[in-house]
């Protein structure tokens, strides 16, 4: 347990104070650069971006690995596994330049790289047979509990909260060339609603913790921004509480949270609400009809519901 006894012989150091980065490169030296080259070229190919090109992905992964070590330890766990699996959790994501490979999953196309990676670098075969399970256990529903799948899944889901969340958020938005309101009213909605039930949706007591604090950070802020963007006459949206049965967790409803204008803008009306759920690809999407009860202006809200750890 290679963390374990280097963080006693340290006094048992704060997390704050570790230099995660540096005791991966200790261990695997150049690992960590040749990660993030292959994960920023994967990306800016699917971009079409120059070579040179900073990625979001790559700070994304680095985030991960940031919340995968402090949830290790405050659950006493040896982080170097939950580390390494972060570092690898996003890499299959534009392999070949390509979003989400038809023929094979990402994660699939991840826990390759890993296998590939770690064993040239010199891991232990046992090590990289953890590392490969929890990559393949992240995100499917039929494996059996793994302990490193639930730290990088909780870590993930943390990193899209907070004020590092929050920033991404934007990002992405302002890479897609959305306006301020444009985003507000077509993601906000996910967003929120996702907030509200992330402490329901980790697999750890640690992740629960963070999550609760990280949930009402991003709900305050986006209050926040909802009323200056009134104030500022940009757009009249109002948060609207819709509570709905969960289709995987019958005795935990889930909270949505549907940001929109309180009234028709085309008449002044007031709007109908219809919501009906059906099986995606890989979640349970929620629809929402608002239909104008005067002038019958209809618009559509869609997204995937949150997980809720049952």
């Amino acid at each position: 347990m290679y963390f374990v006894r280097f963080m006693v012989k340290l006094g048992l150091m704060t997390m704050q104070a570790f230099d995660y980065p540096s005791a991966v490169e200790s261990r695997f030296p150049g690992l960590i650069d040749k990660l993030r080259e292959i994960i920023q070229e994967s990306e800016n190919k699917h971009e079409g971006r120059s070579s040179h090109s900073e990625s979001f992905l790559w700070e994304h992964t680095l985030h991960t690995a940031s919340l995968a070590y402090q949830l290790a330890v405050a659950e006493n766990l040896d982080p170097l596994i939950p580390v390494i699996g972060a570092l690898f959790h996003d890499a299959g994501k534009f392999a070949g330049g390509k979003y989400h490979s038809d023929d094979t999953p990402e994660e699939e196309e991840s826990a390759r790289l890993a296998r590939k990676l770690l064993n040239q670098f010199g891991m232990k075969s046992a090590d990289v047979r953890r590392v490969l399970a929890g990559l393949k256990a992240l995100y499917n529903e039929k494996a059996k509990r793994n302990t490193v799948a639930a730290i990088l899944h909780d870590a993930d889901f943390l990193s899209k909260f907070g004020a590092l969340g929050v920033a991404g958020f934007f990002i992405k938005s302002a890479l897609r060339r959305r306006t301020l309101r444009s985003t507000v009213l077509g993601y906000l909605s996910k967003e929120l609603t996702y907030a509200s039930c992330l402490p329901l949706n980790m697999h750890t007591a640690a992740g629960r913790k963070l999550a609760t604090k990280k949930a009402s950070d991003s709900l305050r802020f986006f209050r926040a921004l909802l009323a200056e963007l009134r104030e500022a006459r940009i757009a009249n949206l109002k948060i609207r509480q819709l509570r709905i049965p969960n289709p995987s967790a019958k005795n935990q409803p889930l909270q949505i949270q549907l940001v929109a204008s309180p009234t028709c803008p085309k008449c002044g009306s007031g709007w109908n609400l219809v919501w009906t759920t059906d099986k995606g690809v890989k979640c349970r999407k929620l629809n929402i009809d608002w239909t104008c009860s005067d002038c019958g202006e209809q618009l559509q809200t869609s997204f995937c519901l949150p997980e809720i750890v049952s």
